[in-house]
C-alpha cells in the first residue's frame, strides 16, 4: 500500500514538472498561431465585402451555402494532402479520416450543426439586413461571450479588470442596439441574427476543443464543415436552384470560392489549431482587428461610411474585450482536456501538418 501511494505521487510530481514545463514553452510554440490568426484578420475583413458584394446576385442561405461548400472541399483537399505527407514521412500508409468513439459522436454532430449550418445562416441573413461594417463590429463582443461560456462551464477565471470590461463592451452593445432602433427595424432584426450567429460560433469553439485534443484541428475541421455543410446544403437547395450560376460576376464568384476555401474552410482549420495553444477566447479577441480592417476596407470599395455611434460602439467593445482578455491578471485560458492518454492523442498526420 505504502509503495503504491509513493508511486502515485511520485506520477503526480512528475506530470506536475511536465504541465510546468509545457507551461513555460506556451509562448514560443504560441507565436505561429498568432502569425497566422493576424494574416487572416484581412481576409475575414476581406470576406465581409465581397459577401456584401456577393448579396446583390445571390440569396443569403445560397451565397452561404455555396461558400460552404467550397470551405469543405478545401478542408478534405487539405486533409488529403497532409494524410500523404504523413505516408510519406512514415513509410506507411494512413487513412484519410480517424475512427470516431461512439461517445464522441453526439459532440461532433453539435458542433457540426451550430457551426456550419446554423451560426453561418443566421450570420449571412443578418448581413443581408445590415452592412458589412456595422456586421463586423458584432465580432468585437466574441471574447466577452467566450468568457461568458467560459465561466459558467467553470473553465475560464475573470478578475475585476475583466469585470470593468465586460461593463464598457456590454455598454458598446447597447449604443449598437439603439441605433438600430434609430435607424429602423431592418437592421434592430439583423443585429440580432448576428448576435446569434456569433453565440453559436462561441459555442461552437469551447465545444470543439476536446475534439481537436483528441483528432486534430485539421480532421476536426475537415469533419465540421463537411458534415455540416451537407445538412446546409440540403436545407438551401431550393434557393441555389433558383440562382443563375452562369450570369454572376467575376466578384461573386470570387466571393464563393476564394472566402468559401480560404476564409471558410481554411481560417476555420487556423481558429482550431490555435485553441491547443491560446484557448477559445484568446482566438476569438482576433475578431477584435477585423472591425477596423472591414470598416476601411468597405468605406473604400462600397463607400460604407460609419456613423460615429458606430466607430463609439466599436471602440468600447473592443476595449472592454482588451480589458477583458489582456489587462486582467486574473484572466486563465481553460485547460485542454480529452488527450490525456496515448490513445485521445492527435494522430501522427495532424502531427506531420504541425511540424511544417
Amino acid at each position: 500500500m505504502t509503495v503504491t501511494t509513493k508511486t502515485s505521487h511520485l506520477a503526480s510530481a512528475l506530470a506536475r514538472r511536465r504541465g510546468d514545463r509545457a507551461g513555460a514553452d506556451r509562448p514560443a510554440r504560441a507565436w505561429p498561431d498568432h502569425g497566422i490568426l493576424s494574416f487572416f484578420v484581412f481576409l475575414w475583413a476581406g470576406n465581409f465585402v465581397l459577401a456584401e458584394l456577393a448579396l446583390r446576385e445571390m440569396t443569403p442561405i445560397a451565397f452561404s451555402a455555396a461558400r460552404l461548400v467550397a470551405g469543405a472541399a478545401s478542408m478534405l483537399l487539405l486533409l488529403h494532402l497532409q494524410t500523404r505527407l504523413a505516408t510519406r514521412r512514415d513509410g506507411r500508409a494512413h487513412t484519410l479520416f480517424h475512427s470516431i468513439r461512439r461517445e464522441d459522436w453526439p459532440r461532433l454532430l453539435l458542433v457540426s450543426v451550430l457551426g456550419a449550418t446554423l451560426a453561418p445562416w443566421l450570420g449571412i441573413e443578418g448581413l443581408k439586413l445590415t452592412d458589412s461594417g456595422r456586421a463586423s463590429l458584432w465580432l468585437a463582443l466574441g471574447p466577452v461571450l467566450s468568457y461568458g461560456v467560459g465561466y459558467l462551464w467553470r473553465t475560464e477565471r475573470i478578475g475585476w479588470v475583466g469585470l470593468l470590461g465586460t461593463v464598457l463592451a456590454g455598454l458598446g452593445t447597447l449604443a449598437l442596439a439603439v441605433d438600430g432602433l434609430r435607424t429602423g427595424g431592418t437592421l434592430e432584426t439583423g443585429d440580432l441574427l448576428l448576435f446569434l450567429s456569433l453565440l453559436l460560433t462561441v459555442v461552437e469553439l469551447h465545444l470543439a476543443r476536446p475534439l481537436v485534443a483528441r483528432y486534430g484541428a485539421t480532421f476536426t475541421a475537415a469533419s465540421r464543415t463537411a458534415l455540416g455543410g451537407f445538412l446546409y446544403l440540403l436545407i438551401a437547395s431550393p434557393a441555389m436552384a433558383r440562382v443563375a450560376w452562369g450570369g454572376l460576376s467575376g466578384w461573386t464568384w470570387i466571393a464563393i470560392l476564394l472566402g468559401g476555401s480560404v476564409g471558410v474552410g481554411v481560417g476555420q482549420w487556423a481558429k482550431l489549431h490555435a485553441i491547443t495553444a491560446l484557448g477559445p477566447t484568446r482566438v476569438i479577441l482576433y475578431g477584435d482587428l477585423v472591425p477596423l480592417a472591414t470598416v476601411a476596407l468597405a468605406w473604400l470599395a462600397l463607400g460604407n461610411r460609419p456613423s460615429s455611434l458606430e466607430v463609439a460602439a466599436g471602440g468600447l467593445i473592443v476595449l472592454g474585450s482588451m480589458c477583458l482578455q489582456v489587462l486582467d491578471p486574473a484572466s486563465r485560458p481553460a485547460a485542454i482536456t480529452g488527450a490525456a492518454d496515448a490513445g485521445t492523442a492527435p494522430g501522427v498526420a495532424e502531427a506531420a501538418m504541425d511540424d511544417l
